[in-house]
């Protein structure tokens, strides 16, 4: 039987020259000096090893720990860490992060497009978890998901056969808070991080018309939303949460 990255045609190649997007340049660039980082559900650590190459040299640059940071990646999948392992980085196989308590906590823990292969039942201890027994005191949690609200929400609902669900921004905040989370804020809501420019007018111009053809047909078809959730159709919804 093939497992997970093969099924899905992934491999190491796809992600070995991966930058971080550049939303995430200010969150590595807040954390102090020497910071602890975890990835959660790593793959072939295409997060760490960008902040390793790129985003340690420029945090350096503006007073951060620069190439001081600690470094660790956990991920079910033996072949995906022992890729890891081989670039340099400290990767561990986990099979229940609900084992995983260390002595020495995180200030900083990422997890990309994992929490929608969780089983619902145990999102929000899983996250309860990460806050109480693997953040440090004041430690962050940046988390990525598909948006089950975006033009390709229904896709990627089913796209990936091993995903259990999938978030809106009302639910990704929803199970924070039942985790015990108090600040969730969300990072780049629009997905206009690192445009400039033209470009960047003529997309909040047409998302502005997305958004309004959105509502237009809404009130037609008399359709809700839960008022207080906060409207995204980027195709990620990502949020720091502390």
């Amino acid at each position: 039987m093939s497992e997970y990255f093969e099924a899905r045609g992934v491999s190491l190649e796809t992600y070995k020259e991966a930058k971080l997007p550049a939303y995430f340049e200010e969150v590595i660039c807040q954390l102090p000096k020497h910071a602890r980082i975890l990835d959660f559900g790593c793959g072939f650590g295409q997060n760490l090893l960008a902040i390793k190459k790129c985003y340690c040299n420029f945090a350096d640059s503006n007073g951060g720990g620069g190439g001081e940071y600690k470094l660790l990646g956990i991920d079910i999948n033996p072949k995906a860490i022992a890729y890891v392992q081989s670039v340099g980085i400290e990767a561990i196989v986990y099979e229940n992060i609900l084992d995983f308590s260390p002595q020495d906590k995180f200030d900083l823990v990422i997890t990309t497009h994992v929490l929608e292969h969780l089983p619902k039942e145990q999102v929000v201890e899983i996250l309860s978890h990460f806050k109480n027994n693997i953040l440090k005191e004041g430690g962050k949690m940046f988390i990525a998901v598909p948006n089950a609200q975006s033009h390709t929400g229904c896709y990627w609902a089913y796209e990936d056969f091993t995903h259990n669900t999938l978030f809106t921004a009302g639910s990704l905040i929803y199970v924070l808070k039942m985790a015990g989370f108090t600040h969730i804020d969300i990072i780049d809501q629009d997905a206009l991080a690192g445009t400039k420019g033209v470009k960047r007018i003529i997309r909040k111009f047409f998302l502005q018309l997305y958004k309004l053809n959105f509502a237009f047909w809404n009130r037609i078809t008399n359709s809700a939303f839960h008022t207080p959730s906060p409207q995204i159709f980027s195709y990620e919804i990502k949020v720091l949460a502390y």
